[in-house]
């Protein structure tokens, strides 16, 4: 009998190990999928201030690029200037191999060094003078002998010799002139890029890096815990209550475009997207940009463009501003109008609303699992403790399946 139950304890706990951790895992990703402090904690951890500038520096690395092309054309000089210096650079070589140039050279720097060398330099390999003069006298004749070599055969090979050195000479004209275009080119883009660098936006830059942290917090607070918190919990409450919104938000349809072969088409309602630009401070409603930002860079030091800043922060939730931060957020399909960012009417259709549906009824349904794994290892620890098997065995276990 006591053979039995230790089998039974073994198989229990050999699933044990295997079920409990994996359920205790997928309960704790549903329960953070399911909590605004999981997002919210991804959101301000997001590098705003510090992406924006980023971009802000590709938009005027871009636009220095676009001015370089349509101003200087400096690519086209780049390529003509690459393919001219590699003709040469074959041009040379093929005269320099048929000129035995390289080794012309290095047999003149020897006979220069050995005629340039005295006995007190080298005194310690030779046993006396005269055998050191002995020495160089028949260097220099074995040197001499190579190099009248190749005069020879320089004189010999004359025409050829002078062909390919015309040859360079052409090429070497080519590529000089090549060389002082692409110089004169990079000058005009250098130009171009001081100019750039001078810019306002540039200097602007600089202004958002000393703002950052004060951006940043007025982001977080304002932005982020107000407004955005907010609209998380309505898609977590939306996307966890399928029996609730099944009736309200989605619809069966039945596409009849092909009479013989209806299709049944699913649509699913989303909820509205708000966010809001405004914040309540002491009873006093204030807009996050041009009220609460604006006294903020009044009191920052530092800041090279205060002047503009304030003009461009104070008149943010005006038409014009609004008008020009929709054209942005159109691109996200998003409008914005008096200082309210907002999405309605977000209908899916089709096997992108069957997806919809299906996450909404995983997230409906599955706090059901977390509360059967509760259950679970509640019974798997009833059953570690009532179980026959002696105290360090039982200890043993229930640290490998809970830790």
């Amino acid at each position: 009998m006591s053979q039995n139950r230790g089998i039974l304890f073994a198989i229990v706990n050999s699933i044990a190990i295997i079920l409990i951790p994996l359920c205790i895992i997928v309960s704790i990703l549903y329960v953070l999928l399911t909590t605004p402090l999981f997002y919210t904690t991804i959101l301000k951890r997001i590098d705003i201030v510090g992406t924006f500038v980023k971009v802000k520096n590709l938009e005027i690395t871009q636009s220095i690029q676009k001015e370089i092309d349509n101003k200087v054309g400096l690519a086209s000089y780049v390529l003509t200037y690459q393919a001219a210096k590699k003709q040469y650079e074959e041009a040379k070589k093929a005269y320099d191999i048929i000129n035995k140039t390289e080794e012309y050279e290095k047999l003149q720097k020897q006979l220069d060094e050995i005629k340039n060398l005295s006995y007190s330099d080298v005194k310690q390999a030779f046993p006396n003078k005269q055998s050191f003069e002995n020495n160089q006298k028949a260097e220099l004749a074995k040197i001499q002998s190579q190099i009248e070599s190749i005069e020879e055969y320089r004189n010999r090979y004359k025409a050829d010799i002078a062909a390919a050195k015309e040859k360079l000479e052409e090429i070497e004209d080519t590529f000089e002139e090549a060389q002082d275009e692409y110089t004169e080119k990079q000058e005009e883009a250098n130009e171009i890029i001081q100019k750039h660098q001078n810019m306002f936006a540039s200097k602007l830059n600089d202004d958002l890096d000393v703002l950052k942290p004060v951006i940043t917090d007025i982001i977080h607070e304002k932005l982020i815990d107000d407004n955005i918190v907010p609209l998380i919990q309505k898609y977590i409450t939306f996307f966890t209550s399928y029996n609730t919104i099944k009736s309200e938000y989605i619809l069966e349809l039945t596409d009849t475009s092909n009479p013989m072969y209806p299709k049944r088409v699913t649509q699913i309602l989303l909820p509205d997207i708000t966010i809001r630009l405004w914040a309540n401070e002491n009873g006093v409603k204030k807009h996050i940009l041009s009220d609460i930002l604006v006294e903020e860079i009044k009191k920052t030091p530092n800041l090279k463009n205060r002047t503009f800043l304030i003009a461009v922060f104070t008149f943010a939730d005006t038409a014009i501003a609004e008008f020009m931060g929709s054209s942005y957020l159109k691109k996200a399909r998003l409008w914005f109008d008096n200082g309210v960012i907002y999405k309605h009417n977000i209908v899916l259709s089709g096997d992108t609303a069957d997806t919809v549906i299906t996450i909404i009824k995983i997230f409906s349904y599955g706090i059901y699992f977390v509360y059967a794994t509760v259950i679970l290892v509640i019974l798997y620890m009833l059953f570690i403790i009532f179980s026959s098997t002696d105290k360090i065995k039982k200890f043993l276990w229930l640290k490998r399946v809970l830790m």
